[in-house]
Order: structure tokens, then sequence, then C-alpha cells
């Protein structure tokens, strides 16, 4: 057996962190009314308005974080093992911070926090997102005439003649799917996958319990939660059996695989992720979905607009009326170019907003949960890299660590985790 490097100080950072991940707590704690959606839909109201269960015990105590960081700089453990665990755990400080902010509706100190954990949208891919927003605007311009107007009104502003961003890198659309019709489909797929894998630990769960409509991983607990056979059905867009096998691939394949693999590392810790792990994490999730049903541009890539419209990269911090307005706009084209006939685009620009908001009251303009921009430049980022550096594939399955970040790499190299590189 594999000697643990962090032995000593993994169970106590589970003890004195939280047990779910913030993104998970607050889309189990969130509540909107379906009379608020309802009012905004109709333009009765600005904004909805979105509260938060508070009878939960949010499970983390700052005091006892800060004793351990200070037990471990003070032991004989690895100086970069001490590292790491100090950056995991003043995270979880800033993580608990996050999470009674949304508590106590400050939204300005909510969007602070989030910041501090996950960043911010950056002109960089603003860029290029408003380069590919202006190109769907001239395909519909006489078609959609109001719509591109309001478009080209925010993204004219965005310089776009400086971009290093390349969408032809990505894999075309599979279209040979057909319909999945039942929730034994798809627990048969993933079922193959964890068992083709050979993670056995790893439970597949169906929640009845929720309107779930989308897949996704409890690290914590070793859950693959799906949708039951009723929000399977209601999905605004019909699963194929393509999207099905790409979906368990990305969430079992990256997401559990990750988890699972670092069983076998002498580092603990990458079974539930170092710092700032996400980027990466998502961005090969990403990759591995593109590699089997293709994409005709990069994951993540509208709710980094919303995220951009939000935060105001163009000079214009927005409130989710504003956001959900131009949204509506951009899926009107994007539906349309992408021959999507059963779903409203109002329906998709309430969820993107919804997912942006999320963890704030939903009243104030540029205060948003920045979590969502990981996707985009995680995944453009990994394409760079695999672009560069194939052979190291494998070697990101190690862990839930992230590749795109330097001190990562350095860190597991010096470690002699990451031997390839």
């Amino acid at each position: 057996m594999t000697e643990k490097l962090d032995e000593l100080w993994f169970d106590r950072l589970r003890s004195v962190s939280g047990h779910v991940d913030e993104s998970l707590w607050l889309q189990d704690h969130i509540r909107i009314a379906h009379e608020e959606r309802e009012r905004f839909i109709d333009n009765e109201i600005e904004n909805p308005l979105f509260t938060y269960r508070k009878e939960s015990e949010i499970n983390v105590v700052p005091q006892k974080i800060d004793e351990l960081r200070v037990e471990i700089s003070k032991s004989d453990a690895h100086v970069i093992v001490a590292e790491l665990y100090d950056k995991k755990l003043s995270n979880e400080v800033i993580r608990n911070a996050l999470i009674e902010a949304s508590l106590h509706a400050n939204d300005e100190e909510f969007f602070a926090h989030s910041v501090a954990l996950h960043g911010k949208p950056r002109k960089r891919f603003f860029s290029y997102v408003a380069m590919r927003v202006k190109q769907l605007c001239e395909v519909y311009e006489d078609q959609y005439p109001n719509e591109v107007k309001r478009l080209l009104k925010v993204v004219s502003k965005i310089a776009t003649n400086d971009i290093d961003i390349d969408v032809s890198v990505l894999p075309p659309v599979n279209t040979d799917g057909v319909p999945v019709e039942s929730i034994d489909e798809v627990i048969k797929v993933f079922k193959d996958t964890l068992e083709r894998l050979e993670i056995n630990e790893w439970s597949l769960v169906i929640d009845n319990s929720s309107l779930r409509t989308r897949f996704s991983v409890d690290p914590f607990k070793k859950l693959v939660l799906l949708p039951n056979q009723e929000q399977l059905m209601s999905r605004a867009s019909k699963l194929t059996n393509v999207q099905l096998e790409a979906l368990a691939e990305h969430e079992v394949g990256v997401h559990a695989r990750r988890a699972h693999e670092a069983i076998n590392s002498p580092l603990k810790i990458l079974k539930i992720g170092l710092d700032s792990y996400l980027p990466g994490e998502e961005g090969l999730a990403g990759y591995v979905q593109q590699q089997i049903e293709g994409a005709d541009e990069f994951y993540g890539f509208d709710r980094y607009l919303a995220a951009c419209l939000a935060v105001g990269v163009d000079g214009t911090p927005r409130d989710f009326r504003a956001v959900f307005s131009l949204m509506t706009d951009y899926y009107t084209l994007k539906f349309k170019e992408d021959a999507v006939v059963n779903k409203a685009p109002f329906r998709a620009a309430w969820d993107v907003c919804v997912r942006i908001f999320r963890g704030t009251t939903g009243q104030t303009a540029g205060c948003i949960y920045t979590k969502d921009i990981v996707y985009m430049e995680g995944n453009i980022g990994i394409w760079n890299l695999l672009s560069e550096k194939p052979h190291v594939f494998e070697s990101l399955f190690v862990g839930k660590f992230n590749p795109l970040l330097n001190r990562h790499v350095r860190s597991l190299q010096t470690l002699e985790i990451l031997k390839e590189w």
C-alpha cells in the first residue's frame, strides 16, 4: 500500500471543513417560488427574489481551520504538502464566508468571496465570446433585426482583432444519435462506464426528491446523481444515446475517475481536490465529452457570455432582468442556428440566469456566483494543453488537481506524483 504523505492531516481537513461543495449547497438551498418566476416572465416584477433555507448547519468553524493551519505549519510535514493544505484550508474559510454572505443576503460580499474562489470574467475570453456573437449576428441580421441590434450594441464595443482562441480545434458535432426513452437506458450506460473503469465503490442514485434534469456527482458521498424518469422526459432538449455516452464519460470518466484514481496516490487530498482545481477538472470533463458528441463551441460558452454581461466586462454591470433580456436575444439566434425547436429561448435564458445569480438575492446588478466561468476557460485551456502535450493525457487522472496551474504541476512533480509532463 502506498504510504500517504498527508496521512495525519487528511481526516483533520475533512473534519474542520464543509462536507459539501458550495455550489451543491446553493443548489440545495435556493428557493424561487413558481409564482415569482411567472410574475417575472409576465413582466410584473423587475427581478425575481431568491431566498435560501437557513435551518441547515454550514458545518465549518473558521477558528478550527486556523488552528489546523498553524499546527500543520509547525509540523514536520513535507513543505509542499504543508503549502497545498494551507491553500486548501484558506479556501475553506472563504467558502464558509461566501455561504454566510448568501444567508445574510449580502450580495456585494458574496460576489467578492466568489471572485476570491473562482476569479471573474476576463477580457481575453470576452473578446472571443464577442467575436462569436458578432459572427452569429451577421448571419441573422435580416431575420432577427431587433435581437441583433440589441446584442451588437454590447459586443460591438469589444475589440476582437487580436484573438488567440481557435474554435476549429473542436471535433464536428455527432448527429447520429437516437433519443433516449427510459431511465433504464441511462442507468445501464452509467453502470457500464463505472464497471469499465473499475470504479466499484461509487453508487448511482436516481433523484426523486427534486426537479433535477441534469447529471452530476457528489465526490464527498461517492454518488452519481441521475434525474428520474419524469425529469428525464421533461428535459427541454431530448437526450440522445450519443449524448448519454458523452455525459457518462464526463461525470464518471472524469469526475468520479479522478477521485477514484487518487486512492492509489501518496496524497489523499487529491481525492477531493487541491485548491483551485475546478478549471482543470471541468475543462477536462468538457474535453472528453466533446470527443464523443463533438461540439461547435467551447464548453460553457453561454454561461461565460451571461457572466460577462452581468459583471459588466463591457463597462455596464447588469441585473437579472438585463442579462435575461440579452440572453433571450442570444438564444433566439443560437436556437435558430442549431435547429432547436422544442425549447423556448426565454426558458434557456431563465435557466442560465438562475445559475449565475444563485447565491445572491437576484436583485443586485453586477453581483453573481462566478464559478461558471471555469467551464469555458478550463475547456479552452485543456484543448491548448493537449494540443501541445498529448502525451500527458493519462497523467491528468492521478487525482483532482489543475493541470493548467503551474503551481500544481510543479508541486506534484516535486512529490513524484506527476512523472511525465
